[in-house]
């Protein structure tokens, strides 16, 4: 999946971007908990001289098992991660320098925006901890061989 914005091309001004990711994009990162995805992306793009404003839009669904049933589990994704990227000579990791959260640092060479690991981990921080069906929504089948097997689910509560 190419989620990437050519940003030496801009001209100044705001651009827009789509994307869909689907299955494959997480696929392509090892899967983790998503085993199916519809999303749309929109990117707003605000270039000005030295730096550039960036709106990312994620919405639509991920599929994850269930912790309880094992059973496919439909979430809404409703995101919104507005960022800016900087251009800069200084790395991120130099210790005089001091960059929030919502910075991205491009060399001053560097020409494209590789949206990819934003989206992924904005979507899968989205994700709750704890992924279980709505009480009654959970695969009876399932539940009737854990009780048959005296399986109880724990519940753990963190604090």
């Amino acid at each position: 999946m190419n989620c990437v914005i050519d940003i030496k091309s801009l001209a100044l001004g705001t651009h827009s971007q789509e994307f869909k990711v689907g299955k494959e994009f997480f696929e392509s990162f090892g899967g983790g908990d998503v085993v199916g995805a519809d999303l749309d992306v929109k990117v707003d793009v605000t270039k000005s001289s030295g730096w550039i404003k960036v709106d990312c839009n994620i919405t639509g669904e991920v599929i994850v098992e269930c912790d309880r049933c094992l059973a496919e589990l439909r979430l809404p994704i409703d995101i919104s991660a507005p960022f800016t990227v900087k251009f800069s000579s200084v790395s991120m990791e130099d210790e005089d320098v001091e960059y929030g959260d919502d910075v991205i640092v491009l060399g001053p060479s560097e020409g494209e925006l590789d949206m990819s690991q934003t989206i992924y981990d904005y979507v899968l921080t989205s994700i709750p901890l704890k992924k279980v069906h709505t009480d009654g929504e959970c695969d009876p089948l399932m539940l009737e061989k854990m009780k048959d097997l005296d399986i109880v689910t724990p519940i753990v509560t963190i604090r």
